[in-house]
């Protein structure tokens, strides 16, 4: 394994706040406290994807919110009725399939082209240059889905064409596969012919694949990785999946909440359905896919790139024995510890204390304990105070495989303009959640000291992940 630090050189992506590209999907998330002019491009950028200009009518058509009546007929084999209406669905009339020549390709393969359509552009070098200097195998791509390309084109239509009287066609097949938004990005955007897949991980998948892109460049096998996720998890069967286990914040449950919290119960408030550390009732699901641009750091100074950041490490760990897949277990515990431990190594409690965590937040009341314990514990070995904590599905919703890329991005914006999102969703933090060492933010603050880290914790189902990312502040 050589030496070379895999920095960051651009990134690009689309959820339910917006486009990533220039920070648009942050300043959403942080609308508020952002100046006018931020305010006016944030709104222009959402108006260019769904061809209205009004500033309310954009407001109240991104982030979570109740899904549009005509979008599961547009996207999926059946219109049934769910538990829940809400979703972190991409801003209304927004269909990424009508940027380019496509043909009946699955939502999250088309969310895959433009995403990593704005990471290549965002280099702000032209892509002919950098690949005069790169050989094609250099240049790979890792990403892919968590449960499926799950629509009418993908693996809903391969298992239920049948079923409704239509056909199974040539495509459903090859579109169901879990590597085929890499495989969409090399074809459709890189022309390129290094290494391809998906290191599948559940909602932790983003993750593992920057785990393959940080080897990638440190190895010396790639100079240039793509790094992404992309999954739509507005799908009938995911909802009715994640009802089953008891996960998914229903409308009956919801409201039952807010009567609680002595809030309005005479309707279901979608925007306010997903409150992770509070009190709350599971997790509503969202769409998103998400690139980084990973470049090796001498041919990213060489070529004069911007630099955002440097991805220092990304840990994987099982959980051991367990007699229930989706429970508690040890792995989140160790890799928050060898993270923690890389930061103390290299950067000694500077490091620990200049840093702040994207948890991952699902808004269920397991998670809320779990997580929080782990943090709390962690921080109490690393004698680490009052570590500042957010959960930005509380804007988003759980967009599963996707998920890590939108809290790695959405740091990235608030190194730009020192406004971290906080979980406005909730008034409080809930009695069972372990606090101590811990600071939960629930407003977005903005930040009066240094800040060299963020770390996004993502877990999944029998493994847990964890994710550093040392971000410069610096462009070189």
């Amino acid at each position: 394994m050589s030496n070379n630090i895999p920095v960051i050189i651009s990134y690009g992506g689309v959820n339910a706040a917006g486009r990533s590209v220039f920070d648009f999907a942050h300043k959403r998330m942080t609308y508020e406290n952002q100046s006018q002019e931020n305010k006016n491009e944030t709104i222009s950028s959402l108006s260019q994807l769904t061809g209205e200009i009004s500033e309310d009518f954009n407001l109240k058509n991104s982030l979570i919110r109740e899904i549009d009546r005509k979008f599961f007929e547009e996207h999926c084999l059946r219109n049934p009725d769910l538990p829940s209406k809400a979703g972190g669905q991409l801003p209304t009339n927004f269909d990424p399939a009508k940027t380019y020549k496509s043909r009946q390709h699955p939502r999250s393969l088309a969310m895959s082209v433009f995403a990593a359509s704005d990471a290549l552009k965002g280099i702000g070098i032209d892509w002919q240059n950098i690949v005069q200097k790169v050989s094609p195998e250099k240049i790979s791509c890792v990403s892919g889905c968590a449960i499926s390309t799950g629509d009418k084109f993908g693996m809903g239509g391969l298992f239920q064409a049948n079923l409704v009287g239509s056909r199974t066609s040539s495509k459903h097949l090859a579109f169901s596969l879990g590597e085929m938004s890499a495989d969409f990005v090399h074809a459709y955007v890189l022309g390129s012919m290094g290494a391809t897949g998906n290191y599948m991980g559940a909602c932790a998948t983003f993750q593992y694949n920057l785990k393959i892109g940080i080897e990638q460049i440190k190895s010396g096998d790639s100079k240039i990785c793509f790094v992404g996720a992309s999954e739509s998890g507005l799908i009938p069967e995911v909802y009715e999946g994640f009802s089953a286990t008891t996960g998914l914040a229903e409308e009956k449950n919801s409201l039952n909440l807010q009567k609680k919290l002595h809030e309005s119960s005479d309707y279901v408030n979608y925007e306010k359905i997903c409150r992770p550390f509070g009190d709350n009732v599971g997790m509503s699901l969202g769409e998103s896919a998400q690139f980084l641009v990973l470049m090796d750091e001498n041919l990213a100074i060489e070529l004069g790139c911007n630099i955002y950041g440097a991805a220092l490490s990304s840990h994987v760990n099982a959980d051991g024995f367990k007699k229930s897949i989706s429970g508690p277990g040890i792995g989140n515990y160790i890799t928050v510890g060898k993270t923690l431990n890389d930061i103390s190594n290299s950067f000694g409690d500077d490091g620990l204390n200049s840093m702040f965590v994207h948890a991952h937040g699902t808004g269920t009341p397991q998670n809320r304990v779990t997580e929080s314990h782990i943090l709390s514990e962690l921080c109490n070995v690393f004698n680490i105070n009052n570590l500042p904590v957010t959960g930005i599905k509380s804007y988003l919703g759980h967009s599963l495989a996707a998920a890590g890329g939108d809290q790695i991005i959405s740091s990235i914006g608030t190194f730009n303009d020192k406004y971290i999102p906080g979980i406005k969703t909730i008034p409080e933090v809930a009695d069972n959640v372990y606090k101590k060492n811990l600071n939960f933010l629930l407003e977005d603050i903005e930040l009066d000291r240094d800040i060299d880290f963020v770390l996004a914790n993502a877990k999944g189902f029998g493994g847990k992940q964890w994710h550093c990312t040392d971000c410069f502040q610096e462009e070189n």
